[in-house]
């Protein structure tokens, strides 16, 4: 079973639906190995519902991990990261498509 895959063995669960955390070629969660689990208390507390607030997530990760100076290998794909999401942002907001 795949570390991305609820208990029952699910990739992602319904209310997952909307989120921009599971990956949209696959539809595994890239945040929680168990997103049903996440979801015990009612709500999933990682849930992002809009390209611009993962903009902010990755610009937040990564402006923690450069001040500490941490995993610079992980920093770089999560620039690479960011600017496929800014181009997101940037196309949603302006109601473009891609």
């Amino acid at each position: 079973m795949s570390r991305h895959r609820t208990a029952d063995g699910n990739q992602i669960i319904e209310r997952c639906e909307g989120c921009c955390l599971p990956d949209v070629m696959t539809g595994v969660c890239t945040a929680f190995s168990d997103p049903d689990y996440q979801w015990r208390d009612g709500e999933c507390w990682g849930r992002c519902d809009s390209a611009k607030e993962m903009v902010r997530r990755l610009e937040d990760v990564i402006s923690y991990n450069e001040c500490h100076g941490l995993n610079t290998a992980g920093v770089a794909k999560m620039k690479k990261e960011l600017k496929d999401w800014q181009e997101a942002a940037r196309l949603l907001e302006g109601g473009e498509t891609a």
